[in-house]
């Protein structure tokens, strides 16, 4: 327990800390918080945080309730200033720190309660994660509950582990005595007194520390040991602090300059950066940079510090860029620091020379894996060549120890294993010094290749969403997979069945349509790619491409087809799937109902002479269920709807007969039939299912078919009246269609919005944005979904008044460019 206050504040629930007594007297001072961090050489967060705790020990709520209760404590004499002058302050010989210390209140008061409860407690984390600074803060917290004193001990000069008794008695300024050792004078000496020892850096003389807290910790019984090193030290009765980087922007989520100071990294990067130019602060220009900055050094306080030092000659911009080579730009550090300290690479290689040659070896090894890795894969990976498999899990373990690893650990997930990525870009430079990288990486490729293939069967079952969500937190990896794969020329075939497996798995079309892009150029100019993967490529990215580049889908998905129909009779059921495609990119995205009916119909004879044999049970019920949805499509394309739902019903009946999430498609199709016929309930109820069952998808297939869900929603409430729905469910459906890069949907979002503002009143932005659907459809070469010329949106527009100006604003519309359109369609304001 912590000691009680004595005399005037033995009333007090809980004693006031040193800390928060000077706060008391500042605050009878009449100084600000920010006069009471420039005076302490603290942060402003610090400061609330200490006033806080004051006010709750004290029972008050404002500084003129802290300061009356305080003098009816006896805690201030009557009048502005402190009862009396603090007493002498505990004997101690903690470190001034020069810089001001951000954030970790919440680590404060754990490690407190932790020293409460625990003799010893060791803080554990990476090189330059701020554990020293750490222990000093809590030590100085900690001042007045040990009676006789604290006193910190630095070992990381040290070279010679025999030295570390001998350090502490020079530490604590005992003197030496004749015929004793340097522990007898410390156990002496500390045996009957309430002290606390901080060892500092403990790993590189971790025995001789153990030795020592053991001995210190079984004689001395009022004392306590605070101690920082990369692993523990393995004691008995030893409670383990992993201490956190510092918080850092979410990934993934825009960048403003208002609220990012709330994040401690953002704060010490400024903070440290004023030293260097005193008006540096956050702007709209640089907010976004910094915030990638604390994104990419994972918050740690040293690497903050060593970027911030070169804003003195760069950007923010220019030092986010240049982090890619982050150990060569994270140099210059301040000369009076310990030399490890004065670079990052200085750092990692002090702690990389204690580790063992296996554990290095497994270092450099796991460098290979972009964002984690489970423990199957660093197996996989990793083992062979001198490190067995069996070696791996207590090599990760050891390393864990030693804060080389992180382990993240999830509810209902692997624990996966990450490198921070500071640590991963100074390991794969000792890996690529070590020798060729190559079989590595080629281990790594195979095994993502064969994680994709072997998952493939869960396609178009009832596993399908939980592998689509499991290939997210493997989308680093898979990316520097396929990425590698490109140069290697001892698998040609990997490349492409990679990108195929992969084609509907990415975020967004853009990056999806990049990876097909760029490997159907690799199997154009490598004549070893198997003509059947060839082809089975070109069709499925013929729809990605569609968006963008219409005339030249239709090229791959007819190509496809022809290379289909050379392999002969071994190939057919390539070439019933190279139809399917061709089907697709006919009837969906050119308007040929002619040429796309055939090529399904086609696709279905060869479905039925192949016959139940040639397909898994699955794949028979699938393909049967797809036929039956391309006869819907086909009935509705003709106004047939009765027979659309009919066909639509039996299509998901089959897709749930497998429980495959496949019946979106069809269920999509069945409520544009019901929406067609006039039974907006029943649409609406389907659409809604459709969002409800893709929530937790995050890949490009399931967003697009939120997407259409939601732009179809858009479409009934305009039908059934209800603009404000409608404009809701449309914009929500236009700003993930540019989430995702799909102009295909926001084409028909434009179309929608065009109409809802002619109802609105809006007449001019009406005719803008119908103009700006007419030409992004001509652009795109496709039939329009839905008709909103001029005359379709504003009927006898050409009567009006304002005709002049409705045709010169349909005008500007159809000169604007699609991001144009799209943010002209989003912003609200009349053309």
């Amino acid at each position: 327990m912590r000691p009680a206050e004595t005399n005037s504040a033995q009333t007090l629930i809980e004693p006031l800390t040193r800390r928060e007594r000077q706060m008391l007297a500042f605050l009878a001072e009449g100084l600000s918080r920010p006069e009471i961090a420039a005076r302490l050489t603290i942060g402003l967060t610090s400061v609330k945080f200490h006033i806080q705790h004051l006010y709750g020990k004290l029972g008050v709520n404002s500084k003129r309730q802290a300061l009356s209760r305080a003098q009816e404590l006896g805690l201030l004499a009557a009048g502005a200033g402190p009862a009396s002058a603090p007493g002498p302050a505990p004997r101690h010989n903690l470190p001034m720190q020069v810089t001001r210390f951000f954030g970790r209140e919440a680590e404060i008061t754990q490690l407190r309660d932790q020293l409460d409860d625990n003799r010893l407690v060791t803080l554990t984390g990476s090189g330059g994660v701020g554990k020293t600074r750490l222990a000093v803060r809590v030590a100085e917290a900690a001042l007045d509950e040990f009676a006789d004193g604290v006193w910190f001990i630095a070992l990381d000069s040290l070279a010679e582990p025999e030295r570390v008794a001998s350090q502490a008695v020079a530490c604590l300024g005992l003197p030496d005595e004749p015929g004793r050792s340097s522990l007898e004078t410390l156990t002496r000496f500390l045996r009957q007194r309430q002290a606390l020892l901080v060892l500092d850096n403990c790993e590189h003389v971790r025995a001789a520390c153990i030795r020592l807290a053991d001995a210190l910790l079984r004689a001395c019984p009022a004392l306590k040991i605070l101690a920082t090193s990369r692993e523990p030290l393995g004691l008995g009765g030893e409670a383990l602090f992993r201490v956190p980087s510092l918080p850092f922007p979410p990934l993934g989520q825009p960048l403003a300059a208002e609220g990012l100071d709330e994040f401690p990294s953002v704060r010490l990067f400024v903070d440290r950066a004023r030293l260097v130019m005193p008006t540096y602060q956050i702007a709209a220009h640089n907010a976004a940079p910094i915030a990638r900055i604390c994104q990419r050094l994972d918050g740690i306080p040293l690497a903050l510090e060593l970027a911030a030092a070169r804003v003195k000659l760069l950007t923010a911009a220019q030092v986010d860029r240049r982090l890619d080579d982050s150990l060569r730009l994270l140099t210059g550090g301040s000369h009076i620091a310990l030399p490890r300290h004065q670079t990052l690479q200085a750092t990692l290689e002090w702690s990389y020379d204690l580790l063992s040659a296996a554990e290095q070896q497994l270092l450099q090894r796991l460098s290979v894996f972009a964002g984690g890795c489970t423990l199957a894969a660093a197996e996989a990976v990793c083992a062979g060549e001198g490190l067995a498999g069996a070696q791996t899990l207590d090599g990760l373990t050891a390393l864990v120890d030693k804060s080389w690893v992180n382990a993240d650990r999830r509810p209902n997930q692997d624990t996966r294993f990450r490198l921070l990525e500071m640590v991963r870009q100074f390991a794969a430079a000792k890996l690529a010094a070590a020798g060729d990288p190559a079989p590595l990486r080629a281990r790594h490729r195979d095994y993502f290749l064969a994680y994709v293939e072997s998952n493939l069967p869960k396609l178009n079952t009832a596993d399908e969403f939980a592998w689509t969500a499991q290939v997210v937190t493997d989308l680093d990896n898979l990316r520097q997979a396929l990425d590698w794969s490109f140069g290697d020329s001892s698998a040609f075939d990997a490349t492409p069945r990679l990108a195929l497996g992969m084609l509907w798995m990415w975020p967004s079309l853009a990056e999806g349509l990049a990876w097909s892009r760029r490997t159907v150029a690799y199997c154009e100019t490598h004549s070893e790619v198997s003509p059947r993967l060839y082809a089975g490529l070109l069709g499925p990215s013929a729809h990605m491409l569609s968006n963008t580049d219409l005339p030249t889908a239709v090229i791959w998905s007819e190509r496809a087809v022809e290379i289909c129909r050379g392999l002969g009779p071994a190939g057919e059921d390539a070439l019933m799937v190279a139809l399917e495609d061709l089907w697709w990119t006919y009837f969906d995205i050119l308007g040929n109902i002619e040429n796309g009916a055939a090529a399904s119909a086609e696709a279905e004879v060869i479905f039925k002479k192949l016959g139940p044999a040639a397909f898994s049970p699955t794949l028979q019920v699938t393909w049967a269920a797809r036929f039956a949805q391309d006869n819907c499509r086909l009935a509705s394309a003709l106004g047939d709807y009765p027979a659309a739902k009919a066909f639509a019903a039996e299509s998901i009946r089959l897709f749930r007969q497998v429980g495959s999430p496949n019946g979106v498609d069809p269920l999509l199709e069945l409520g544009a039939a019901c929406l067609h016929l006039g039974e907006y309930d029943q649409a609406r109820e389907h659409f809604l299912t459709v969002l409800r069952v893709l929530a937790p998808l995050a890949s490009y297939w399931g967003l697009n078919r939120t997407n259409s869900a939601q732009r179809w929603l858009g479409r009934l409430e305009l039908k059934a009246g209800r603009p404000d729905q409608a404009l809701s469910y449309t914009t929500d459906a236009l700003r993930l269609a540019v989430e995702v890069s799909d102009y295909i949907i926001a084409g028909h979002c434009l179309g929608l919005l065009s109409y809802l503002a002619a109802q609105a009143g809006q007449t001019r932005r009406a005719a803008a944005l119908s103009g700006a659907w007419q030409a992004l459809s001509a652009r795109q070469g496709r039939t329009p979904w839905i008709e909103a010329g001029l005359d379709e949106v504003l009927p006898n527009w050409r009567a009006r008044p304002d005709a002049s100006a409705l045709a010169a604003a349909c005008a500007a519309g159809q000169a604007m460019l699609p991001d144009e359109a799209i943010t002209f369609a989003l912003t609200g304001n009349a053309a």
